[in-house]
């Protein structure tokens, strides 16, 4: 907030700068508890991040401290957050086109990460605030020249404008405007329409004037960040501050939806209704478009499906791949994802277990090698069945293989790693920049080996094989599947084509059975509990937003990850066993509504 007053005390409000003025003079009005984002740092339980206190103590149920993630905040909305919040105050029309201008720079699709918020810009400063003035000054003109119909004023009339003006920033400040923020607004609007600078009158039309107002709400602090603070609502057990009702419709929408809360929100928050009923809005908001949508697309960033189309795999080792191909798999993907998230008799283990897809003809004919279902053309994507024997859920899905393999075709351990990451939580850290040499040299012999030959040269190579000991079984299993995910049976490749062999035996943590292919992996994966602690544990990770507010998994024995425990508790004695049984106890859960007082 620095940053806007510096500028607001160093511009003259000349008529080219009054819009800039006026949203930096009206919207620096609002408390700022900050900086935003910095110092915050979690005690609940990501995904093995570690190092907050009392890992290693366990949980003390309800009243436990750790049940809270996240402190007294104001974050700063991402760039796809501010894009949709156009759309949502103004229309889609004018959000794509800020979007296509290249006025927005939005980080391309293959680069994004799991959380969606990873990577965005949590401050704005002397450089970020400059585009985001340029974007307000675009729709600003858009206002002006499309007025009438925005506003629908029959007569286009100050009354009119000051009705519009104020609707619309209720809605940009995602609550009802207090008095006085209300009166600021109509006052504004006067003062904007006409005014003495210099010792000159400047006066603009109804249009102009609304447009620069609209201009000042968009770079208006309650606009820009997202306001966790909490209102008078004190828990005990655990100790926090609820968020307030207009907060927390926030909080939902962007979560689910990554836009701004919807009248049904804004109505119950405006009633003091919506914690009690906290529950059916997520219900009804995961039955819409907007919903299903958006947390599909989570879940391809979760299982790094978006990175399909940057596949490496070398067209001239594998002449099959294309990006009409890469197309399809990404296609193919998003519907079963859609079907295993959001179909009637679907269960949060069909993620694993599933072997209903959708293809096309050349995933059928290329890929998958089943017969053609009836209808299936290249563009025309149809419901089949694939072999029990080779496939089972995301974990044989042809686009989660591909996006993970390597351009050589050796993907035993980008695979193994992925595996490890997305169904347990455990990231692998990159390799030391000391033994990358010694690291390229064993590679290059080992490439001409088995997969279980890797494996075993690995495990007793003291460089390689503490680190490649926890996750070296997950990628034999995965042996089976090429570059491109087609099923195999033999190493085509290397000399007297040696069979694959993908028996491994699974950590404690899963166990510790034996398992001979990816589909018994898949199969151990579900009957484990890992799984589940994981996508409870990412899941809350995501709602936090934050990935200084980190989430721990729910580790035996001390299961200390004490918030992410508490969404599985809920997820597992609830009825619905589904993902959106999942996504609803991240909601149900102190962590999710509550935020530890700011000292």
């Amino acid at each position: 907030m620095r940053y806007l007053r510096q500028l607001s005390n160093s511009m003259r409000c000349l008529p080219v700068a009054l819009p800039l003025c006026a949203a930096l003079i009206f919207g620096c009005q609002g408390k700022v508890i900050g900086p935003p984002g910095v110092g915050a740092s979690g005690t609940g339980g990501t995904s093995g991040m570690g190092g907050a206190a009392g890992i290693d103590v366990p949980c003390a149920g309800p009243s436990d401290p750790r049940m809270v993630v996240a402190p007294q905040r104001i974050m700063l909305l991402t760039k796809p957050e501010i894009i949709n919040t156009v759309t949502y105050l103004i229309d889609k029309t004018e959000a794509d086109a800020l979007v296509s201008s290249g006025m927005v720079e939005l980080i391309p699709e293959p680069n994004r990460h799991f959380p969606p918020a990873d990577g965005e810009e949590q401050s704005i400063n002397d450089t970020s605030i400059l585009p985001l003035n340029t974007l307000a000054g675009h729709v600003s003109e858009y206002v002006t020249t499309n007025f009438s119909t925005l506003a629908k004023c029959a007569t286009v009339t100050d009354a009119c404008a000051t009705t519009y003006l104020n609707t619309l920033a209720a809605k940009a400040y995602r609550r009802q405007l207090t008095t006085d923020e209300q009166t600021g607004f109509t006052n504004l609007y006067s003062t904007l329409k006409s005014q003495m600078v210099n010792g000159y009158a400047v006066t603009n039309t109804v249009q102009q004037a609304a447009g620069y107002a609209v201009w000042a709400l968009l770079m208006s602090p309650q606009l820009v960040w997202r306001w966790e603070i909490g209102g008078t609502q004190v828990s005990s057990a655990p100790p926090g501050i609820y968020l307030t009702d207009d907060e927390l419709a926030s909080q939902v929408s962007f979560f689910l939806t990554d836009q701004p809360p919807d009248d049904m929100l804004l109505v119950a928050a405006r009633a003091g209704t919506l914690r009690a009923n906290l529950a059916s809005h997520v219900s009804r908001i995961l039955q819409t478009a907007q919903g299903k949508n958006w947390m599909r697309h989570v879940m391809e960033l979760y299982f790094l499906l978006n990175q399909i189309p940057a596949s490496p795999v070398d067209p001239t080792k594998f002449p099959v791949v294309d990006s009409g191909l890469l197309a399809s798999m990404a296609n193919e993907s998003r519907l079963f994802l859609d079907n295993v998230l959001w179909g009637s008799s679907s269960t949060l283990s069909d993620l694993l277990l599933s072997r209903t897809t959708f293809v096309n003809d050349r995933l059928a004919t290329q890929v998958y090698k089943i017969p053609m279902p009836a209808g299936a053309t290249l563009d025309n994507f149809v419901q089949t069945t694939l072999p029990a024997d080779q496939r089972s859920g995301i974990l044989t899905n042809a686009g989660f293989l591909t996006a993970r393999s390597r351009s050589d075709g050796q993907d035993l351990v980008s695979r193994g790693k992925a595996v490890k990451a997305a169904f347990l939580c455990i990231p692998s850290a990159p390799p030391d920049e000391t033994l990358k040499g010694a690291i390229a040299a064993a590679t290059a012999t080992l490439n001409m080996q088995t997969g279980q030959q890797q494996a075993a040269s690995r495990a007793g190579n003291k460089i390689c094989g503490q680190c490649h000991a926890t996750f070296d079984q997950y990628g034999l299993a995965l042996e089976f599947y090429d570059a491109v995910a087609a099923y195999r049976t033999t190493y085509d490749y290397l000399p007297g084509t040696p069979a694959i062999d993908g028996t491994t035996t699974l950590p404690p943590v899963l166990g510790g059975a034996t398992v001979r292919n990816a589909v018994e992996l898949a199969q151990s994966l579900a009957d484990s509990p890992t799984f589940t602690n994981c996508l409870a544990t990412s899941m809350l990770q995501y709602a936090m937003t934050e990935l200084n507010a980190q989430v721990q998994l729910p580790l035996a024995p001390a299961q200390s990850g004490c918030a992410a425990a508490d969404v599985v508790q809920r997820y597992g004695s609830g009825s619905s066993k589904t993902f959106t049984g999942l996504v609803t106890a991240v909601t149900q859960s102190p962590a999710f509504v509550v935020r530890r007082a700011a000292p």
